[in-house]
């Protein structure tokens, strides 16, 4: 019943996008998740591994071979391929591990430093890539970011150490938060394809070649990022590195880059969610 509710979240959400005026929610879906995600993380001072390295730098590389690479064929396609692959680790990320039953510390530590370090990072890379300063500074990137981030994960430890019971009763009921993933991936998927389908206006060619980039590219980070994790780590490292702050490469793209950029990952969300889907239903299945 699980894998048929997000197959039905994704199909709804392309097919019936009405979700989008509702999108607003996300971001306290997204901390209701990650409160679920938190209670029970455990932070020593060996939490950092090399790996984490070698996923902030194919995050950090990777769009900036993509970009030069591409942009003397074409630079909208280069530009769409460098704001999709330059997205730093979701915040949902440590929820699919969670739910994946495997190391969510591992995940928690992609995401702080994937996220601090391109957002430092992106006021010196943009001039670069479009020529021109960019009005954009630290506090206007990191903010909402982090805010999300840290309310549930200082909950959760308030809850641990303060009021045990009702951190024993959410403990118990973890897996009942795959509801709202399941909201969170529909309204996820219908701000996606309301905006394929009514708020831009490019030609099929180029939205075709863009949406086939972010494919490639989601199945490369994912790949890459089970490489990197071994068997130890492959499926925290995949989703670390796989699983994308499209959210925020969005807004990047709209506000500083190219309206037609957006489309990249725009797609990319559709294919993660595919994935993140499969994943899930693989887990039942094996169970």
């Amino acid at each position: 019943m699980k894998n048929i509710a997000l197959v039905l979240a994704i199909s709804v959400g392309v097919l019936l996008p009405y979700g989008h005026a509702y999108s607003y929610l996300l971001k306290y879906m997204l901390m209701g998740l990650l409160l679920f995600a938190f209670l029970d993380i455990e932070l020593n001072k060996n939490i950092i591994r090399r790996e984490h390295l070698y996923i902030l730098l194919v995050n950090l590389i990777t769009p900036v071979l993509l970009f030069y690479v591409i942009h003397p064929f074409n630079e909208t396609l280069a530009l769409a391929a460098f704001i999709t692959s330059l997205a730093p680790s979701a915040l949902a990320s440590p929820v699919v591990v969670s739910l994946l039953k495997r190391k969510v510390e591992f995940a928690v530590v992609s995401v702080l430093l994937t996220n601090a370090i391109v957002t430092l990072l992106i006021p010196f890379l943009f001039p670069l890539m479009l020529g021109r300063q960019l009005n954009i500074s630290f506090a206007d990137v990191v903010t909402p970011v982090f805010t999300v981030f840290f309310v549930p994960f200082a909950a959760a430890y308030l809850l641990k150490s303060f009021l045990p019971s009702i951190h024993s009763f959410l403990l118990k009921h973890r897996d009942q938060s795959f509801y709202f993933l399941v909201m969170g991936i529909y309204l996820g998927t219908s701000k996606a394809s309301n905006y394929l389908f009514n708020e831009h206006d490019s030609s099929f060619i180029i939205v075709f070649i863009i949406a086939a980039s972010s494919l490639i590219l989601c199945s490369f980070n994912f790949i890459t990022g089970n490489l990197i994790g071994g068997k130890e780590l492959n499926v925290e490292a995949g989703q670390s590195l796989g699983q994308k702050n499209n959210g925020f490469t969005i807004w990047l793209s709209v506000t500083f880059i190219n309206p037609i950029a957006v489309i990249g990952p725009v797609f990319y969300i559709l294919f993660q969610n595919l994935y993140v889907t499969w994943q899930l239903y693989r887990l039942k299945k094996n169970r």
